[in-house]
């Protein structure tokens, strides 16, 4: 498989689970999914009965807290993953859209300095998180720099070595 097609195939996956933690509380009733809040990587609650809005929720309840209060209430439920999550799932879509139109062999140690960088600017905002309180619009703009910092660094991760086109 080429790094241009897993790249792709990672954009769409990113895309799929985004599409789905959007969709899931509109695939049940208005108010189906409320006080989730959990611990990530323990089943906190029962999914079964909920059809694909389940499996939303069940990835959301293994990968996320599930903080109501830090959580975009769509459809009077709550989504499957918090704010940052969410905007981690947004910027991994991003980056790996933008790492498919980029050359591989472009793909220099600027681009992992860049990945690791954007990853940092979640870290920071995570520790100060406790000084400034609760600011949505921040997790969500610091998520969305995570999941494009991840995208960079797995790309450029793939293409280091690639001395031609023949790969890319």
């Amino acid at each position: 498989m080429r790094v241009r097609d897993i790249l792709l195939l990672a954009a769409v996956v990113s895309g799929a689970l985004l599409a789905l933690m959007v969709a899931a509380p509109f695939l049940a009733p208005s108010g189906t999914f409320g006080d989730l809040d959990g611990t990530p990587t323990v089943i906190d609650n029962g999914w079964l009965g909920h059809g694909p809005a389940g499996v939303a929720y069940l990835i959301g309840d293994v990968v996320c807290h599930q903080e109501m209060s830090r959580s975009f209430i769509l459809n009077g439920s709550q989504m499957p993953m918090c704010i940052r999550d969410t905007g981690i799932l947004i910027g991994l879509l991003l980056g790996f859209s933008a790492c498919v139109a980029v050359r591989p062999r472009a793909m220099s140690l600027r681009w992992a300095l860049l990945g690791a960088a954007l990853v940092c600017v979640t870290v920071v905002e995570w520790l100060c998180e406790g000084m400034v309180g609760d600011m949505p619009g921040l997790r969500i703009a610091s998520g969305v720099c995570a999941g494009i910092g991840i995208s960079v660094l797995l790309c450029w991760y793939l293409c280091r070595d690639i001395a031609d086109d023949a790969d890319g």
